[in-house]
């Protein structure tokens, strides 16, 4: 057994979906053989104090994530938010050559469902690491992971008070629970069975922003109506709100990879994982509006 043993090691553990796969793995292994790699160890106190291994990784200080990987049979590779495709691409090598130093036996990585030619302008960064995995000589599973359903209120914004959703054209999203995304990648990172090279985890139904709408006009009882507005219109709006003019850009293209068609694909492989039907946006989406309109209720119409 090596030094300071760890069945899986997992990165941004303090970020959204880190942060959920950390809980799911909690359900179902001991504290004592899991660990994170973060770049702010004190943001994960908690976990420490539950007993998972908490150590300092930063994918721009290759030493650090020797340190933070060390010891691990398995390691998640979440990938990160850098702007730059190239960057970012420089970044996830790093921890790539740093688990393949360290002795992994198995490496995933988050990447997006996409396929190489997409709109999306964030697209480069995780197919160029998608190669180098393939390159490396590494054991790797590629996990292509739909759109968040918790990530709807953001793009519902004020419309949620004034029933106007303008958004860009879309098409057709198999967007999926972050919860049930999260339970299946802890599966597939503790699970015995042979491992692919890629897996398309997404939700159980295609639906574009029309019938977001719908939803969510039925959960708040008020009528939201979606309304087709151009990219450059959508990313201006999203400058105003005080989004950097990268994401909003990258955003916009996310759109035009939506009604291009690249979203509209689902696969039964997370049900499988997971044994059970998967939540619907139909499911989750009034839960968050609920949430989101608490916020400003003097906003809301009677």
């Amino acid at each position: 057994m090596q030094q300071d043993y760890r069945e899986v090691v997992i990165t941004g553990a303090t970020g959204g979906l880190g942060s959920d796969v950390i809980a799911q793995l909690q359900r179902f292994e001991p504290a004592s053989e899991l660990g994170v790699s973060v770049r702010a160890p004190e943001k994960a106190e908690a976990l420490s104090v539950a007993g998972v291994r908490v150590r300092c990784g930063d994918f721009n200080e290759p030493a650090s994530l020797d340190h933070a990987f060390q010891g691990a049979r398995r390691v998640l590779l979440i990938s990160t938010r850098t702007p730059g495709n190239a960057a970012r691409f420089r970044e996830q090598r790093n921890a790539i050559d740093a688990a393949i130093r360290c002795g992994v036996e198995h490496i995933f990585y988050t990447s997006i469902v996409q396929r190489p030619g997409s709109v999306f302008d964030v697209a480069a960064g995780h197919h160029a690491t998608e190669a180098y995995l393939a390159s490396c000589g590494a054991a790797y599973t590629v996990l292509r992971n739909g759109q968040y359903i918790e990530n709807l209120p953001t793009f519902l914004g004020q419309s949620l008070f004034a029933g106007d959703l303008a958004l860009p054209l879309d098409g057709p999203t198999a967007s999926v629970s972050r919860v049930d995304l999260a339970e299946g990648i802890a599966r597939l990172l503790l699970g015995d069975a042979p491992l692919p090279e890629s897996v398309l985890l997404t939700g159980p139904e295609a639906i574009d922003f029309a019938g977001v709408a719908d939803i969510a006009s039925r959960a708040l009882r008020r009528t939201i109506t979606r309304r087709t507005i151009s990219s450059g219109e959508f990313s201006a709006a999203l400058t105003e709100r005080g989004f950097p003019p990268s994401l909003a850009q990258s955003l916009a293209t996310g759109f035009a990879s939506r009604a291009a068609g690249e979203l509209a694909e689902t696969d039964p492989a997370l049900q499988l994982l997971l044994g059970r039907p998967l939540r619907r946006v139909a499911d989750v989406l009034p839960e968050l509006l609920a949430h989101a309109t608490s916020l400003a209720p003097a906003r809301v119409a009677s």
